[in-house]
């Protein structure tokens, strides 16, 4: 019985050590990652970027149940939905996975149009929710939603009376601005800046159509590179002035976004 008690005993020794291996390699992997939502609100619309960054030094592989990868709500202030991302959307009912290299991102963008019903809402503060529809990382399942989900609010402003339907293509600082305008004198303004110089100063255009009737209107704006921000965005600032001289009904047009961390 002895013999057989000291046998026992050095083979637990013998096991001890790895079985101490073996737990170390069973260390937890830490994941490193953010996902969130930025959304902005121009007059007649809203875009919405997500981002998904993978943080760590590990490359990152996010499992999706199907081909859905978010979901945005937008909320009042009662807290009556809006709008809703997947509403009236089909998707395929298949495993999908995107992989992220160390420290590497992924952008959506998906726009609304401010309807709700077949009409659009009010003016005022709005709640933005997105949240990724991933459910493992990495084969380890999301437990903890809140680290996939973002919320921000947004102010979405009331219809302009005078400029509508307003499109922007090109860039390097050549641009063409398009869209509807009914100014009240049969003529408007612009103005281009970066947010901190101006670009263009106030120019006059004459619409050749006065308030109520819409008439298409194209701008072609030139501005040299060198002028251009590093790091910041160009904006094209629509507008007419009332009969004492204040600016009205301004639009906003966004003409380039300019970021090198992205």
């Amino acid at each position: 019985m002895r013999k057989v008690g000291l046998m026992i005993i050095l083979l637990l020794m013998a096991v001890a050590p790895a079985l101490a291996i073996g737990e170390e390699k069973e260390t937890t992997e830490k994941l490193e990652y953010s996902f969130y939502i930025d959304p902005l609100a121009g007059p007649e619309k809203a875009e919405f970027e997500m981002i998904l960054q993978n943080l760590g030094d590990t490359e990152l592989s996010f499992e999706f149940p199907t081909s859905q990868k978010y979901e945005i709500t937008v909320v009042d202030g009662s807290k009556q939905k809006v709008f809703q991302y997947s509403e009236g959307k089909s998707f395929a009912q298949a495993f999908e996975t995107v992989t992220l290299k160390p420290q590497e991102k992924m952008k959506w963008v998906e726009v609304w149009d401010y309807s709700a019903e077949g009409k659009r809402v009010p003016e005022g503060e709005y709640s933005v929710t997105a949240q990724l529809r991933a459910t493992s990382v990495n084969g380890k399942t999301v437990s903890d939603k809140k680290l996939i989900t973002d919320t921000k609010i947004m102010y979405i402003p009331s219809e302009n009376p005078v400029f509508k339907n307003i499109t922007s293509e090109g860039g390097k600082g050549i641009y063409k601005v398009m869209g509807e305008v009914r100014p009240i004198n049969g003529k408007f303004y612009y103005t281009v800046e970066d947010g901190h110089n101006q670009l263009i100063a106030e120019t006059e255009v004459i619409s050749g159509t006065k308030y109520p009737q819409w008439k298409p209107f194209t701008l072609e704006v030139s501005i040299p590179e060198s002028k251009l921000p590093q790091n910041g965005s160009v904006i094209l600032n629509l507008y007419e002035r009332s009969k004492d001289g204040e600016i009205i009904h301004t639009y906003p047009v966004l003409l380039e976004r300019f970021n090198p961390n992205k």
